[in-house]
């Protein structure tokens, strides 16, 4: 003999086995949602009765003194402001293999990728680094200059490179070779 159930009524909530009850107002204050905002607001509300010029530190005297050597004084700009780039990679700038080499936990070329992972990033079979590079780039400041270790990896900066790196061109193309950092 079939169960017979009864209709709902239109205004009746609707409750699933596999969910817990419906939440109330008072469920969200009693979670701390009233406290939560307070810590949240009050910081932002109490900043508005400090003075905002306090924040504004002097600048420790050995970066002015790199700063001013390197002619970029910073008390002549906006405020005395510390300029700087940010590079925004959103859609990802696939840096790991076909431009900074990555290994285990050895180090960066301990255990190295085979052909097959970096054809997935791009590269080239023959162009795998730890093989034989017969031409490699110029590379360098006036794009004039091999900097190449012979097996398609670069570490003219420190950290190794794929030799054919795009990132690699760009910085040593607008960087001085007697002022990298050489291992």
């Amino acid at each position: 003999m079939a169960k017979r159930h009864q209709p709902l009524h239109p205004d009746a909530p609707l409750y699933h086995t596999d969910h817990p009850r419906p939440v109330t107002r008072r469920d969200f204050l009693r979670q701390g949602f009233i406290s939560g905002s307070g810590i949240v607001t009050g910081g932002a509300l109490l900043s508005l009765l400090g003075n905002p010029r306090l924040a504004q530190a002097a600048l420790s005297g050995d970066l002015q003194t790199l700063a001013t050597n390197a002619g970029c004084p910073l008390t002549g700009l906006a405020g005395g402001k510390i300029p700087f780039i940010c590079f925004d990679l959103a859609g990802g700038a696939s840096m790991v293999g076909s431009n900074v080499l990555v290994g285990g936990r050895g180090g960066y070329m301990d255990d190295p990728l085979s052909t097959a992972g970096y054809s997935k990033m791009g590269i080239p079979g023959d162009m795998v680094p730890g093989g034989n590079e017969t031409n490699p780039p110029l590379n360098g400041p006036n794009g004039d200059t091999v900097t190449s270790n012979g097996d398609f990896t670069d570490t003219t900066l420190g950290l190794p490179f794929h030799s054919d790196s795009g990132f690699l061109r760009g910085i040593l193309s607008k960087t001085d070779l007697a002022n990298t950092a050489t291992k």
